[in-house]
Formats: structure tokens, sequence, C-alpha cells
């Protein structure tokens, strides 16, 4: 069941294309959320300015969270998952890892031949090139890419970029009205403490 969804050119190409959507959505984010605040006329232009450079610079994190760490991360390990879901698959056997496995179909048919053979010399096997299931493992490499991007932008990058934004923000001199110092309060003008004298001077004069 899973390995024919990872077999289907119709999810290989979805995930093909969700993986590089991840990439547009996320840079159009990084200038359209903020454009779209600056030209608000019913915010003020200091809240204007700290509103729109805190969203860039999260989206930015996003961006640079998911495509830049995490999916990297998923891509290299998913060959190891795949060799413990998949125990029987001579794709998974024969490449040790997703990076050596890229090189390998982007070979020509002869220099993939040829590279097999040196496999099957190193490790004693006996797999032809029609053992080698390249579209399961292009699938398996997908699809561990967008598992990577989905906990990129909804898990770490929350997390990242609360300790970040906000000094980066002081750095340029951008703060919002949280961060700007109350202003004391007028204290009230100050009452004398001794009462007034009454005038007890009384008129004598008939």
């Amino acid at each position: 069941m899973i390995s024919s969804i990872l077999t289907s050119p119709t999810i290989y190409n979805l995930a093909q294309n969700t993986a590089t959507q991840v990439g547009i959505e996320t840079s159009l984010k990084a200038v359209g959320r903020p454009g779209f605040i600056l030209i608000d006329k019913d915010i003020d232009s200091n809240t204007k300015k700290y509103s729109a450079t805190k969203e860039f610079l999260y989206q930015l994190t996003c961006l640079a969270v998911s495509l830049g760490a995490v999916v990297p991360i998923f891509k290299k390990g998913s060959f190891g998952i795949a060799r413990k879901l998949f125990k029987d698959e001579a794709v998974f056997k024969a490449f040790k890892k997703s990076d050596d496995f890229n090189k390998f179909r982007k070979l020509s048919q002869d220099d993939k031949i040829k590279k097999l053979n040196e496999i099957n010399q190193a490790s004693g096997t006996n797999y032809e090139l029609k053992d080698i299931n390249e579209d399961m493992a292009r699938g398996m490499i997908e699809v561990t890419s967008i598992a990577g991007s989905i906990m990129g932008l909804s898990i770490l990058s929350p997390l990242i970029s609360r300790p970040f934004i906000r000094p980066v923000l002081k750095k340029l001199g951008i703060s919002g009205s949280k961060d700007e110092p109350q202003k004391a309060a007028p204290q009230p003008a100050k009452q004398s403490a001794q009462p007034q004298k009454a005038d007890t001077k009384l008129d004598v004069k008939a």
C-alpha cells in the first residue's frame, strides 16, 4: 500500500510541486504581508514600521528553518527510514544515502549499469538495473521533504523566531508600543501642608 503510493507519478509530481511551493509561498509572504501593513492608512507610522519589519523577519526565519535546515536533514535521513520500512527493496540496500542515489539517477543508462556493477562487487550483491526502483526512492525523498517543511513551518519557526526577532528589532532601533517605556503620569500640584490662618483681628472701633 505505502510502496504503491510512493511510486505513483501523481504523488511524486505533487510532492515536487509542494516542496517548490513552500519556498515560493513563504517568499511571497515575506514581501506581501509587510507591504500590506505599510499601505494601511489606519495604522500609525511607528506601528507600521515595527509590525512590517517583525513580519518580514518571521517569514525569513520560516524560509531559513524549513528549506535551509529541516528539509535537508529529513532528505538525508530518508533512506535510513526507508530501510526500516522496506527491508527488501534493492534501491535502499544499494544506496546508503539519498545523495548517492541522486547522483546515480542523473547518470546515463550505461553509466548506471557500470555504477551498479561497482556496488555489486563492493557489497557482494547481484543487483540488476531493473531491481532499482527509482520512483520509490524519489517518492520517499520528497515525502520526507514535505514532512520536514511542515515541521519547520508549524513547530520550529515559531520557537526560533520568538527569541530571535525581538533582539534584532532592538538592534535596528525599532520598537513597538509594548516596548516603549511608559511616561510617568503627571503628579498633582502639592498643596501647602499648613492651613492658612484666618484673620482673627476684630474691629474694636465703636
